[in-house]
């Protein structure tokens, strides 16, 4: 990718991710949304086998302005899975695995981290946010490049389906990107699941 189209990338996604913020602090996402989005995901088929198999599934604890993500977090324990949410150490992030006892710190970003010795065993799907996703599977995040690093780390035989939650008006034409920015397979919104990849 030239400079020129690099800054250009950066602009783009400035511009977009102001654009959806703006969206989002006008939105009051509720106990329906959180309902909808975790029925969607528990009825992937990946998502059940991970859960029947008792592996781990990453995901996130949702701020307020995102899409509600505490019903799938309940709803992939009692199925089973093992949820494990991310931590940021340094400029990673690190995994944590939640149970009944596992307690939270808001940090200076205003994102609930959970506390705890971190694991490694690699998930099975991950559940990640987004603020954006394109046709093409490329996710706009809020900036850090937390995600993208965390996914490029994937072996090159992980095939670990990625899913990004957002709102149904966040599905947008195209998402300016990088070289190093990581697609997602499966984008789950309040109304419906899109697959961006074929499932095998």
């Amino acid at each position: 990718m030239r400079h020129s189209e690099a800054m250009d990338a950066v602009s783009g996604k400035a511009n977009l991710r102001r654009q959806v913020r703006h969206q989002r602090q006008n939105r009051n996402a509720g106990a329906d949304e959180s309902t909808r989005i975790s029925e969607h995901i528990m009825d992937l088929e990946d998502v059940r086998s991970a859960c029947d198999r008792q592996e781990v599934i990453a995901c996130y604890l949702a701020r307020d302005d995102e899409p509600p993500t505490r019903d799938v977090i309940n709803d992939v324990r009692r199925a089973g899975g093992r949820v494990v949410l991310p931590r940021i150490s340094d400029d990673d992030l690190v995994w944590v695995e939640m149970t009944d006892n596992t307690r939270t710190v808001t940090n200076t970003w205003g994102i609930d981290e959970p506390q705890g010795p971190p694991i490694s065993t690699p998930p099975a799907v991950w559940i990640i946010p987004a603020l954006a996703v394109d046709a093409d599977g490329y996710r706009l995040g809020q900036g850090g490049g937390f995600y993208d690093r965390t996914l490029a780390q994937r072996p090159s035989d992980d095939n670990a389906l990625v899913i990004a939650v957002i709102f149904e008006d966040e599905s947008v034409m195209h998402v300016p990107h990088e070289a190093h920015d990581q697609r997602v397979d499966v984008v789950v919104t309040p109304e419906r699941v899109r697959w961006l990849s074929m499932p095998d």
